[in-house]
């Protein structure tokens, strides 16, 4: 049987307007395969050419901004300037810590907003993410 994080991010692809490509099938299945995960598209690149799956770096790119546009997966800001793509799409925040390039998940009823700044004009909320820089003792 499928894992469970695998069937809800194929099922996520169905609902969306993206074709079921063998590349998009193969990225989804080694994205989800150990459950929610961090990584770049750089990491994923690495994989892939591990796993011997042909696959550009640039169409990683394109497939997890797609992935991104469409729900299945979530990006995270970092101070390092680096992108990491998230399968946990569940709202939570995050932990990084520059030095081990490690993201740890938060759950979201761990951190309290007490006040959010008045919205511009004709603007409504959509998400707050967090992301709390630590560093090694």
């Amino acid at each position: 049987m499928k894992n469970e994080y695998i069937k809800n991010a194929l099922e996520l692809l169905k609902k969306s307007p993206l074709k079921a490509t063998n590349q998009r099938l193969n990225i989804i299945k080694l994205l989800f395969k150990n459950g929610p995960a961090h990584f770049t598209a750089e990491e994923v690149h690495h994989e892939v050419n591990r796993k011997k799956i042909k696959v550009s770096l640039a169409t990683i790119y394109n497939c997890l901004n797609q992935f991104k546009d469409y729900g299945i997966v979530k990006v995270v800001k970092t101070s390092s300037d680096k992108v990491y793509f998230d399968t946990n799409i569940i709202d939570h925040h995050h932990f990084y810590c520059q030095k081990s390039e490690q993201l740890i998940d938060i759950n979201k009823n761990y951190l309290k907003i007490s006040k959010l700044p008045k919205l511009p004009k004709g603007k409504r909320f959509k998400s707050v993410d967090v992301v709390i820089n630590i560093t090694e003792e």
